[in-house]
């Protein structure tokens, strides 16, 4: 049995043009980053998860369907999908639509070439293990961050670069120096 495993780049999309204010949180998993772990002698594909916290959509990718939607969209192969996806995310480059069939279709761009995605419904008995997967995933890393927030060098094994402070009346521009003033008000100067 396949057990879902921490997603590995995340991000969260609004919904679709006029679709209202509900958010969705969009991941990936597969052979090329985080995902499941396979039952030996099988493989895993690439696949991106959407879900709103009560249901959840995925591509439903087999590595053949993988290399049949690469050939669709004119890349090679050995293209990476969780770069793209990363890269996406990083530039708030994903949307997604939520269609009548309550199917999901997903854009993902980077630079000029774009990817389009279509994510059927997870039945609600596959989607649970992962979508707790996922809250714990979640959680985990909220955690973690909290301690680094409170412990700034928790999160690193050697001490953080020590933080210079400006003494009043220090040169910024060169550190170490005194910035100097006039003594007197200057004194407007006067055609004679």
């Amino acid at each position: 049995m396949q057990r879902p495993v921490a997603p590995g780049s995340l991000c969260i999309v609004p919904a679709g043009s006029g679709q209202g204010p509900p958010c969705y949180v969009c991941y990936c998993e597969g052979p090329e980053g985080p995902g499941l772990d396979p039952e030996p002698g099988q493989t895993c594909a690439f696949n991106i998860y959407v879900t709103d916290a009560l249901e959840l959509w995925n591509t439903s990718f087999t590595p053949e369907t993988l290399e049949k939607h690469k050939a669709q969209h004119g890349l090679d192969g050995a293209e990476d999908y969780s770069a793209w996806f990363r890269v996406a995310c990083d530039q708030h480059a994903v949307s997604l639509t939520l269609k009548d069939d309550s199917s999901v279709h997903l854009t993902i761009s980077r630079e000029a070439e774009t990817l389009t995605f279509n994510l059927s419904k997870v039945p609600s008995p596959d989607a649970a293990p992962r979508l707790q997967a996922l809250m714990l995933r979640l959680a985990e890393q909220v955690c973690r961050l909290e301690r680094q927030l409170a412990d700034p060098d928790s999160g690193r094994g050697a001490p953080g670069p020590l933080i210079r402070k400006w003494m009043p009346g220090e040169s910024i521009i060169n550190p170490g120096f005194k910035r100097y003033h006039l003594s007197a008000p200057l004194l407007p100067i006067s055609p004679a």
